[in-house]
């Protein structure tokens, strides 16, 4: 049961700690420079920081004073906030209310107590800066103004601290925003390879950095054999599965560093930095047995599908990734030409080799 007077700005108070997430932080403001310099400064030997909720208390910033003092303070403390000041009270056990006290009865033994409340930028108090002594005390106008000024120096370094917390923490939800909107801005949204727009952007990077440094990279064209039967005997669900497993299987198969993009419907293009035609061969081999390894299950029952796929790299002349990939695109026609689930590698532009299935 609560006997002492609650602070009529009970409410507005409880608000506000727990806007600026006051009570629920870490022990940050247990070593604040403030009530160690308040102690020095005023020579007491006790001085907290209490900052209460109507049947909840914390104290933090304490300085001599063990936890289990801080709980019979309450009565003093809620009279502080009362006090539009700072308030005092020079011997407690001349005075009639205070005298009746836990605390001044017994440890821990106050006799003299000040306090001033601590503010928000609107005015709002939320705790009270304690000065606490077993002996009685005086203070005369000028400590009491110096008391108010700490109080306010406080209440300034707990509502910055907790609005820098506040700041960082909406910096966080700020960048993964961004980042959430950079990705959804940059893929498919079905498959997760990069969009058309993000694969032509990163190609070109990658494509100027190969002839910066005068380095191998080859280009892959992409395209699931009979995809439209898929859609037609397994529904479009299906599809959509068909799609996005098979994106997973062409991530997984390759780099990190490689670029898989989704161009339109079933057409994927694979960008492969620093990698000769050989080994391009040879990763759109396991590729494709990656693929026909894959099983679906739609409308139709269990089916599985094939993938053709054209090589090619750029010429020494060439500056753009257009060229190449055109090349590969007539080297995956070729392929479904040949038969479908096969790899053909364009030599050069005027000249094809197809590798058997």
């Amino acid at each position: 049961m609560i006997t002492y007077p609650m602070p009529r700005f009970e409410q507005q108070k409880i608000e506000v700690l727990q806007r600026y997430k006051i009570l629920d932080g870490s022990k940050e403001y247990d070593t604040s420079h403030i009530p160690r310099t308040v102690s020095l400064v005023f020579d007491m030997p006790m001085v907290i920081v209490a900052l209460n909720e109507r049947y909840r208390k914390w104290f933090k910033s304490s300085c001599n004073m063990t936890d289990e003092q801080h709980d019979i303070l309450q009565g003093f403390c809620a009279h502080a906030q009362l006090s539009d000041a700072a308030f005092c009270v020079e011997d407690a056990r001349d005075e009639e209310y205070f005298a009746r006290e836990e605390a001044v009865q017994g440890d821990p033994n106050v006799v003299f107590f000040a306090g001033a409340p601590l503010r928000n930028p609107d005015g709002i108090r939320f705790g009270t800066l304690c000065l606490i002594d077993q002996r009685p005390r005086t203070l005369d106008a000028m400590q009491m103004n110096i008391l108010n000024s700490f109080a306010a120096m406080l209440s300034q370094d707990i509502c910055l601290r907790s609005a820098g917390r506040y700041a960082l923490a909406d910096l966080i939800e700020t960048e993964k925003d961004k980042s959430d909107l950079y990705g959804l801005a940059m893929t498919d949204s079905l498959t997760g390879a990069l969009n058309r727009r993000a694969f032509f952007r990163f190609s070109e990077r990658e494509m100027s950095r190969t002839r910066r440094y005068n380095l191998d990279m080859c280009v892959m064209m992409l395209d699931i054999d009979f995809f439209k039967k898929v859609n037609d005997v397994h529904g479009h669900n299906a599809g959509d599965m068909v799609l996005s497993k098979f994106v997973k299987t062409l991530i997984d198969t390759v780099r990190d560093e490689d670029l898989v993009g989704r161009l339109g419907g079933e057409e994927f293009a694979i960008v492969i930095p620093e990698t000769s035609k050989e080994r391009a061969g040879a990763l759109a081999d396991r590729i494709r047995n990656n693929v026909k390894a894959m099983r679906f299950n739609g409308d139709g029952g269990n089916f599985s599908i094939s993938v053709s796929i054209g090589i090619s790299e750029p010429a020494i002349n060439e500056t753009d990734i257009d060229p190449s990939l055109e090349r590969a695109d007539k080297a995956l026609y070729e392929a479904k030409r040949a038969g479908r689930d096969r790899v053909v590698l364009a030599d050069t532009p005027r000249r094809l080799i197809a590798l058997e299935a």
